[in-house]
């Protein structure tokens, strides 16, 4: 694989190709990502191919300040009770919504956690079928982590992350099932096309013992109840800080560390790509690496009123906690007790496909600690800002969401997700991309 110009990499560190690891060393991230016409608001991107893998390199984003994408300003889609007075039209409540996802003829359906069920609404919102709800039995749902499509309008629900359950669009209950690597149950990360398939991913490794790194993990195609396995890759994605607890050794979320979440499939492509990077690696349905884009991402610093932050945060935490319990400063370490102090924040922390192949990266969230803010009480809201790549790998911009929504699919120039207002009530919305003049908006129309 050629290595990015401007950028030398050691052969043992950095992004490998194929089964090999994703781990990034420090040596690995100083001075890269950046390259010649970054500020020059003109469309740069290199494409050359390497042993039949296409490279795709971004200099600069194709959008300047004139053109490009916005977010309309009113939703087309309200569905739930809001608690504000001109709420949804839906008087649904919802509760902890997992998953929205489209449906191929632009029918929503919904996962809310909070109920234990699925709820399918047609493209204007309209409820046509809810079904689920808490239990163990067949069709019932014990803890819904998500929800996908697939063979065409089957519903993949994904209960207690290992098990997969497929229902017809009506809610019909088709079958259960396990998705295993070795002995074991694997966590789901997303269904094939045709629904007889997972992908799978299983951690591999931790840091050693009192030290900060990168987990390692694995990600494979694995049939159901099956020994067949296709390995795709090795990926090193979540920073964290390994250390013994209540008897065993785990690994502890650090603030401002990377992801486990920077990776997505859908029509069978798998991208992945570890947050501090900019660099993300395309596989195709079979698992082998079909291109690499780059783009001259640049990572923000950790300023001072972050560190502030977080220590305001942490005394308030403590004051909460019941007294006489040791374990509640190991939740919540001061930042000088942590191996080491991390000096920027990732590029991204979580990846989409839209249903044309295009790649989005949410950029790191500027009031965010990364998946510390689970530390915190209450749901944790945003404005998100999503970095877009078209379908062959081209960096073509950001694209700002409406305030406290949560992006969860994208169909065509359709955003699907989940709008919080101020009591915190859920929604489900759906927004329409606006198309400004632009050189490069062809691709799209």
């Amino acid at each position: 694989m050629e290595a990015r110009r401007g950028c030398s990499r050691h052969p043992d560190r950095g992004f490998r190709i194929r089964r090999a690891s994703l781990a990034v060393t420090a040596a690995a991230l100083a001075g890269c990502g950046s390259g010649d016409g970054t500020a020059s608001g003109v469309r740069s991107t290199v494409e050359r191919d390497s042993a039949d893998i296409r490279i795709i390199e971004s200099a600069a984003p194709a959008w300047g300040e004139d053109h490009g994408w916005r977010v309309a300003s009113m939703p087309e889609v309200v569905i739930g009770a809001s608690s504000s007075p001109d709420g949804g039209r839906e008087e649904i409540p919802l509760y902890r919504v997992q998953g929205a996802r489209f449906l191929p003829d632009g029918g929503i359906v919904v996962a809310n956690a909070g109920t234990s069920e699925v709820m399918v609404f047609d493209h204007a919102g309209t409820l046509v079928a809810r079904f689920g709800g808490r239990g163990d039995g067949p069709g019932e749902l014990r803890r819904i982590d998500d929800v996908r499509i697939c063979a065409g309008d089957s519903i993949a629900v994904v209960d207690r992350g290992r098990t997969v359950q497929l229902f017809d669009r009506d809610g019909t209950f088709g079958r259960r099932e396990q998705f295993r690597l070795g002995e074991r149950a694997a966590p789901v990360q997303g269904v094939s096309t045709n629904c007889r398939r997972a992908l799978v991913q299983q951690r591999s490794r931790m840091p050693p013992v009192n030290r900060q790194g990168f987990t390692e993990d694995v990600f494979a195609w694995v049939d159901a109840f099956s020994e067949a396995v296709d390995t795709v890759t090795t990926a090193g994605l979540l920073e964290a800080w390994t250390r013994t607890f209540d008897g065993g050794v785990r690994p502890w979320v650090i603030p401002w560390g990377t992801s486990g979440r920077t990776h997505a499939t859908r029509n069978d492509q798998f991208v992945v790509g570890n947050g501090r990077i900019p660099e993300l690696l395309r596989y195709d349905s079979s698992g082998e690496l079909k291109a690499i884009v780059r783009w001259a991402g640049r990572p923000r610093p950790v300023s001072a009123r972050d560190r502030q932050r977080y220590s305001e945060r942490r005394m308030e935490f403590l004051a909460r906690a019941p007294a006489g319990e040791p374990e509640t400063r190991l939740l919540f370490p001061a930042l000088d007790e942590y191996p080491e102090d991390p000096t920027h924040k990732p590029l991204f922390d979580r990846l989409l496909l839209d249903d044309r192949g295009g790649i989005r990266a949410r950029v790191f969230p500027e009031e965010s600690f990364g998946l510390f803010d689970s530390r915190l009480p209450g749901p944790i809201v945003f404005t998100e800002t999503w970095t877009v790549f078209d379908p062959t790998g081209a960096w073509l911009g950001d694209l700002t969401l409406p305030e406290r929504f949560e992006l969860h699919d994208i169909d065509g120039d359709r955003l699907l997700g989940v709008a919080r207002d101020s009591l915190d009530t859920e929604t489900v919305q759906v927004f329409r991309i606006v198309v400004t003049e632009s050189p490069y908006s062809s691709r799209w129309s």
